[in-house]
């Protein structure tokens, strides 16, 4: 195109005229209207996206234009797509417009008007080499935050944290009622790290990130999450991806990769999630009472505590009626102090029990009735980890004449 000059985001300057841009999109913001001005009969939208062009170099991009044509514009290009930016209008970033964007290298971002601006996939002989920088952290990867100090933050309005995890679950998409009667979509991603056994979720809303999510894989993905959002419920800590947020999948870097090879030992060591708290625990497992553990769980802090309780609720015709594979089964405890129901990990039950999961499937409800009858409704020795609102159970055993009942 006559005219048309290519430009690296690097070389931007406000006086430039009829800019080249080309770029892959590393996070998109969903659509949105802007007041109720009409123009030809259609409200205005906006939505907006980030680009980058080197290892080092970001910027934010704003797209307007009627509500039909950003959210056409929202669909069509996804992160991850190498786009060619013709004729942007180049603006200074100013008052609180960092408030709601990813942090960025320029100084600038891009305006692009429907009818005046172009986008494009780039096809080009380029095209390989932008497809790295998806792997990139968009800040430096060296000043994420631990899982364990976010659990110990204290409830504030405005906390944004970086994050490096790992994928444990990924949750099913499901339809939400926001406070003000509007119906959205949600996917919660249960994530975790090597500086707390506890799992903490984190919530997307962006349709693009849920659609990603379908890839991740369980204790396989890394993210790199920049400036993801944190948000209480209750005493318990979740976060979010928001405006603000870029998620990087399987990000190249050393810590990365080191997370990944620790979650995967952790994963192939005897006792699974048990003995990574029984680990993590050490001399800091205490004897509480079932009023004492729920006190526990609503600090919203991550704890292991021993009970001498009775165990009221076992049921082992769970393992069959269910429609998947049970990972655990829930059993309820009580005390002087009240009750408190759990999750029993399935090769804790084994250990319990003696019989593995499908010796217990293969056998009648009357045979599996018997094996409950030795546990419940006895006195047991239960070691619990608290990852609130989750309650675990790490080890379970009838209780003996030898274990002394505690005083509270």
């Amino acid at each position: 195109m006559a005219g048309v000059q290519k430009v690296r985001l690097n070389n931007l300057n406000i006086n430039l005229k009829n800019a080249l841009i080309v770029g892959i999109i590393i996070a998109k913001n969903s659509p949105r209207t802007i007041g109720s001005k009409k123009k030809n009969g259609e409200s205005r939208g906006v939505t907006s996206f980030t680009l980058r062009d080197s290892e080092v170099d970001t910027i934010n991009v704003d797209v307007w234009g009627s509500e039909y044509y950003v959210v056409t514009f929202y669909e069509r290009f996804l992160v991850g797509d190498v786009v060619e930016i013709t004729s942007p209008k180049l603006c200074i970033k100013g008052g609180d417009y960092h408030n709601f964007r990813p942090q960025v290298s320029s100084p600038f971002y891009l305006s692009l008007n429907e009818g005046v601006s172009d986008v494009t996939i780039h096809s080009g002989d380029t095209f390989g080499a932008f497809l790295p920088l998806l792997h990139i952290p968009s800040k430096p990867a060296a000043g994420y935050c631990g899982l364990a100090e976010v659990m110990k933050l204290e409830e504030n309005a405005n906390v944004y944290v970086d994050l490096l995890v790992v994928v444990k679950t990924v949750k099913p998409t499901k339809m939400i009622k926001t406070k003000t009667g509007v119906d959205v979509c949600v996917r919660t991603v249960e994530i975790m790290d090597n500086t707390t056994p506890a799992t903490v979720m984190l919530d997307m809303f962006d349709i693009d990130t849920i659609q990603r999510a379908e890839e991740w894989r369980a204790l396989e993905s890394v993210l790199f999450v920049a400036d993801a959002k944190v948000t209480w419920r209750g005493k318990a800590v979740k976060v979010q991806v928001c405006a603000k947020s870029v998620v990087t999948h399987q990000p190249h870097t050393a810590d990365a990769e080191a997370l990944r090879l620790y979650t995967r030992n952790q994963a192939n060591t005897r006792g699974g999630e048990a003995a990574a708290w029984a680990a993590w625990s050490g001399e800091r497992t205490y004897a509480a009472s079932v009023a004492q553990i729920r006190d526990r769980l609503a600090t919203g802090a991550p704890f292991c505590a021993s009970l001498h309780a009775l165990l009221t609720h076992l049921d082992l015709n769970e393992l069959v009626i269910t429609t998947d594979n049970a990972e655990e089964l829930r059993v309820r405890f009580a005390d002087h102090t009240g009750e408190l129901n759990a999750r029993l990990p399935i090769n804790i039950l084994e250990q319990t029990l003696g019989y593995t999961i499908d010796q217990l499937k293969a056998m009648t409800s009357e045979d599996r009735a018997a094996i409950r009858w030795r546990i419940l409704l006895e006195q047991c020795c239960a070691k619990l980890a608290g990852s609130p609102p989750r309650l675990l159970v790490l080890a379970l055993r009838r209780a003996s004449p030898a274990d002394p009942i505690p005083l509270y």
